[in-house]
């Protein structure tokens, strides 16, 4: 890793220590992710490691629902922003998002921007996400996002992206939750790409979760994915994820394992 990911993360955690909080409610959010992928047909694994930071514009309330979806319930605003780093193709990717969410009125506002350098193939793209969405009920949003990606080297559109989605949390004694999303696709390599996503998550208790999901392509180049995750607090304030995937990109077959974890403050 370069010291650009050293940077990020020291900037990261001093900014998240001066939102610390000791109560079970959080008004941010630390997470530091790595993955490890396995490539049918090449001899090393690609790793990725990332650090991102979620703060909200007031204190998030957890006393109802999973403790992992505690943002959604209560309809939280945030901005946040993240960095990750590819060590197998010596790529940097970063983002910054703004998350606003009314809770008289139900209706939601996401704005997220995306950059992407890939030294090993001289590419760099930046890509714009704009979605709009309501609460039709106490926890479910339904939204449409609109995605533009373009090579910032040649000045070319990558790809332009429509998606309908929708997102319950069910906060009984059981809780739950269901995210779906079908979504089209414009690309350079393919005219249209329509993808289905499903993921689904028990929680027997508010701070476990267990979940599993898929998104599949139906378009002339394969990219379909399905994973199984497990997320416990152990702590009030403190997350850990692991993810299992396996995808098919064009007849390539990809395996890995992601691991998360977060702090809240």
């Amino acid at each position: 890793m370069n010291n650009k990911f050293y940077q990020v993360v020291a900037v990261t955690v001093v900014s998240a220590f001066a939102h610390l909080s000791n109560a079970e409610n959080y008004t941010s959010e630390v997470t530091g992710s790595y993955s490890s992928s396995d490539v049918d047909g090449q001899s090393s694994n690609i790793e990725t490691y990332g650090v991102a930071q979620k703060v909200y514009f007031s204190e998030v309330d957890t006393s109802v629902g999973p403790l992992a979806r505690a943002a959604f319930v209560s309809r939280a605003s945030s901005y946040a922003f993240g960095y990750s780093e590819v060590d197998a193709i010596d790529a940097d990717m970063a983002y910054a998002a703004i998350d606003w969410r009314d809770k008289d009125s139900g209706i939601t506002l996401g704005l997220t921007y995306m950059f992407s350098d890939i030294d090993s193939d001289d590419s760099s793209t930046d890509e714009i996400v704009v979605r709009l969405g309501k609460y039709v009920g106490e926890t479910t949003e339904v939204s449409v996002e609109y995605s533009s990606e373009k090579n910032k080297l040649n000045d070319v559109d990558v790809k332009d992206a429509y998606k309908l989605a929708i997102s319950h949390v069910g906060t009984g004694d059981v809780g739950f939750a269901i995210d779906g999303s079908i979504g089209m696709t414009d690309t350079l390599t393919d005219d249209e790409q329509f993808i289905f996503s499903v993921a689904a998550t028990l929680y027997p208790s508010r701070n476990f979760g267990l979940g599993a999901g898929f998104d599949i392509a139906l378009a002339d180049i394969d990219d379909d994915r399905v994973f199984a995750f497990a997320e416990w607090f152990f702590k009030p304030d403190v997350k850990a994820k692991a993810t299992y995937f396996i995808s098919d990109q064009n007849n390539i077959d990809i395996t890995g394992l992601s691991l998360e974890l977060s702090l809240r403050l």
